[in-house]
Formats: structure tokens, C-alpha cells, sequence
């Protein structure tokens, strides 16, 4: 098994890592809450502040964490000249820095998690309103049993996330982490592609010499929350499985949790505003050609074009809150 101070040190090299990525793709996602395809700034209208205050949100709780592993480090490795070396100061002398690092990856996946069940209670709820009423009681579970690890870790004698007593409660927290992001998730992707598919059958009669599925903007709508719910679902796997295992790799594991909700969470803004100004303008102007395509030998005639915009046609509840979520 991996020795205490090497976990704590691959931890914080992994945090590093983790949240570089994540500072990078912050920014970006700043720039689309904040700012017009135009460059222009937003009013404070425009701004979604549900999304904003979510996501300064993530951005305090992964500094304080980085911030306090970077603390812990250099007290171990650097300040603490007294017997036992560093693993005195994991075991003995840290206990503060670790009961804030596990409250903070607690929040991070509790605040990861709520923004998982309004996204699918959103996009869910012309549909039917209490789809989201099961993951919403595993989030209050998952709280409660949040706040009972944090005490009992507060009054362990070695402050260690993994211990006899601590155990079984750090296993049902990422157990039901787990649980929220696969049902949410899955409940997301499977309303986004029933709306799909009611779109491609209304789509068929008018493309009938089409051979293949059509790529659809819910089609990428699914492919982006799939793919970027990924890096937190693997993660969290990973971190349920060494902290089951009670093996030190839980801590590397910890740290790239914390930093990968906000990676994700940041990934499905970035790349959903991408397409939604091209992808659901409204006002478009589509122009049908009147005349039947020139045929081999034959001069075309002059073309005439008719056309008209979409501006007046009502759009669906699901088609405003994908952009956004």
C-alpha cells in the first residue's frame, strides 16, 4: 500500500493538475456568462445568476481545498523538525487541515449534485415535476451523512479519512454521490433524446432520401452532458473504489474529485453556448429555390428564392433550458 506522506504527495500534485485545467476552462465560462457572442457585457437581466453564484461557488470551495493541501504539505515537509517526521504531522498534527479538506470536497460533490438534480427537475418538469423528487432525497441523505462524517472525523485521535469508525459513513457518501450522478444524468440524456426522436419523426416525411440518422443539435445537446459527466463520474468512481478498498490512493482520488465537478460542470456551459446562438436562432432566414436543379445538358433557367423567418414559432420549454443548464 502507498505510505501516507507519498499519498499526500501525489494528492497535491494531482490537485494541482486538476485545478490548472479547471482555472483554464473557468475563464472561458466566465467570459459566456458575463459577455454577448459580440463581446458586449451583459445586463444584469441576461446574466443566469442561478449558474454564476453556482459557479463562484466551486471556484472558492477548489482554491480553499488546493490551499490548505498546500499548507498541510509545507508544514509536514518543511516546518515540523520534531520526531515521527511527516507521517507525525498526517497522523497527529493535522487534524483541522483535514477535517476543512474533506468538508470541502463534501460541498464541492453536494454542490455538484444539486446543480445535477435542477438541471434535470428543468428540463423535466413540463413533463412531470417529481421526477426529481428521488435524487433530491438521496441529496438530503447524502447531506445528513456529510455532516456526521465531518464530526466524527473532528473527534477521531488520528485525523485519518479512512478509520473503523469513519468508514462505513465515507463509503454511503460517495455510495449515494454516485447514485445522484447516474440518475440524474441518465434522466437528463434520456428526456433530451425523446425530444429528438418526436423531432426526427416529424423530420422524416420532409427528408425522405435521407439513408442515416441526422446529426440534430440534441443529438450534441446528449454527447456534451455524456461526455463531460464523464469526467466526474469516473472520477468519483475511482474515489468510491480506494476509499471501499481503504487504500491512501483515496486522497489522489479526493483531489481530483473536488476539481473535476467544477471542470464539468464549467465543460457543458462552454460547449453548449458554442452552437445555441447558431443552433436556436429563431430569426434565420431559410430560403427555399423554386425551380428543380439543372439537369445534365439542359441550361438553368433564372432561379427565384422564397423565404421566410422563424421568429413568430413558439419554441419548447426543453430547447430554452439546454443552452443554459
Amino acid at each position: 500500500m502507498l505510505s501516507l506522506p507519498a499519498a499526500q504527495l501525489l494528492a497535491i500534485f494531482t490537485s494541482c493538475f486538476f485545478y490548472g485545467i479547471y482555472i483554464v476552462t473557468l475563464g472561458m465560462t466566465a467570459r459566456t456568462l458575463l459577455t454577448l457572442p459580440n463581446g458586449q457585457w451583459r445586463t444584469r437581466s441576461e446574466i443566469n445568476w442561478i449558474v454564476a453564484v453556482v459557479g463562484v461557488a466551486l471556484f472558492a470551495n477548489s482554491t480553499l481545498d488546493i490551499v490548505l493541501a498546500m499548507i498541510k504539505i509545507m508544514k509536514a515537509f518543511v516546518s515540523y523538525t520534531g520526531p515521527g517526521g511527516p507521517m507525525q504531522v498526517f497522523l497527529h498534527g493535522s487534524a483541522w487541515q483535514t477535517v476543512a479538506m474533506t468538508a470541502c470536497v463534501g460541498n464541492q460533490t453536494l454542490l455538484g449534485d444539486a446543480i445535477l438534480i435542477w438541471r434535470c427537475w428543468l428540463i423535466w418538469r413540463n413533463q412531470s415535476k417529481f421526477i426529481a423528487v428521488f435524487p433530491a432525497l438521496c441529496w438530503i441523505a447524502d447531506f445528513i451523512v456529510h455532516v456526521r462524517l465531518l464530526d466524527l472525523l473532528h473527534k477521531e485521535t488520528e485525523s485519518l479519512q479512512i478509520g473503523s469508525q469513519i468508514q462505513p459513513w465515507g463509503e454511503t457518501t460517495w455510495i449515494l454521490t454516485l447514485c445522484i450522478n447516474i440518475i440524474t444524468t441518465t434522466l437528463i440524456v434520456v428526456r433530451i433524446w425523446m425530444v429528438d426522436r418526436k423531432n426526427l419523426e416529424l423530420m422524416a416525411p420532409m427528408d425522405s432520401t435521407a439513408h442515416h440518422r441526422p446529426s440534430t443539435t440534441l443529438g450534441r445537446v446528449m454527447r456534451n452532458i455524456l461526455e463531460s459527466g464523464m469526467i466526474y463520474t469516473t472520477a468519483s468512481i475511482l474515489g468510491c473504489a480506494t476509499y471501499l478498498a481503504q487504500n491512501n490512493l483515496s486522497y489522489p482520488a479526493s483531489a481530483a474529485v473536488i476539481h473535476s465537478v467544477g471542470i464539468t460542470f464549467n465543460l457543458i456551459i462552454i460547449r453548449s453556448s458554442k452552437r445555441q446562438e447558431q443552433e436556436y436562432n429563431l430569426g434565420t432566414s431559410i430560403k427555399f429555390n423554386t425551380n428543380p436543379p439543372p439537369i445534365a445538358g439542359i441550361p438553368p433557367t433564372d432561379s427565384k428564392t422564397e423565404g421566410f423567418t422563424l421568429s413568430h414559432m413558439h419554441r419548447p420549454a426543453e430547447f430554452e433550458t439546454v443552452g443554459s443548464v
